[in-house]
């Protein structure tokens, strides 16, 4: 299954209005955006069955393609899901809080069992020395289930560990919930200089037994008949530029 892409800065008239900013100097250049999200399993039911929606998986793949010489941080990243393919349980899994994680300094084990719900990998490069290394994402429920916990560990070139909360909201429109991570300062920059991020790949979804019943941290409660559904993300950087993409998620 592969997400399809929409809104892809494909349209005649938008690409004309991009154009003098996508060719200008790289002190004004937009950051070019490709969202993916897939769904697994994206066999869904076209209703609930028994009252409750089917356990998944959500994948998402970013990349982020800078101008030449770019050395733009990524300070905030938005993400819309749609409601009916990809409601959060957060509420019926345990927590943990980004105080705790940052107290303990990243060991992730002070998180109680079963509120760890998801993994991935960002890259970047520290542009001033010119490496390009991953750090590793690890989610975790926050309070409520109404945040995520995410905790970032670097280790090459320099080592930084740092634990921030992303809210979760219930909106209304095309779209169903939000997700908003507001990159801290730590994040930011490595050895004084600049991180310029230019992937995020990361897999949210778990599952755990309540009242004898298997349910998802994510669930999709139906897919519609045109088998595909919106999802929309936007990206900040550090000197006010936003860079946007929409996709859909299919399923069947």
């Amino acid at each position: 299954m592969k997400a399809i892409r929409t809104g892809r800065i494909a349209a005649t008239v938008v690409a004309a209005t991009l154009v003098v900013a996508v060719t200008a100097p790289a002190a004004g250049a937009v950051v070019g955006a490709e969202l993916d999200f897939r769904v697994f399993p994206n066999r869904l039911p076209r209703r609930p069955a028994n009252g409750f929606g089917t356990p998944i998986r959500l994948t998402t793949n970013q990349k982020l393609t800078h101008p030449e010489d770019s050395s733009l941080r990524l300070t905030r990243v938005a993400v819309l899901l749609p409601g009916g393919v990809a409601v959060p349980n957060g509420r019926l899994f345990p927590s943990c809080t980004a105080a705790a994680l940052n107290r303990a300094r990243g060991r992730l084990r002070v998180c109680p069992e079963g509120s760890l719900v998801g993994r991935g990998i960002a890259t970047g490069t520290a542009v001033d020395i010119g490496v390009t290394s991953s750090g590793r994402l690890t989610f975790f429920n926050g309070p409520g289930g109404r945040s995520l916990t995410l905790n970032v560990s670097i280790i090459n070139p320099a080592l930084i560990n740092a634990t921030f909360t992303a809210p979760i909201k219930k909106i209304s429109g095309r779209y169903g919930y939000s997700v908003t991570f507001n990159i801290p300062a730590q994040l930011q920059t490595i050895l004084d200089g600049p991180i310029v991020v230019r992937r995020v790949d990361a897999t949210i979804g778990a599952t755990r037994r309540v009242r004898g019943v298997t349910r998802g941290y994510i669930e999709a409660i139906r897919c519609p008949a045109s088998r595909r559904v919106p999802a929309e993300a936007s990206w900040t950087f550090d000197d006010g530029s936003v860079s946007r993409d929409v996709t859909e998620i299919s399923c069947r």
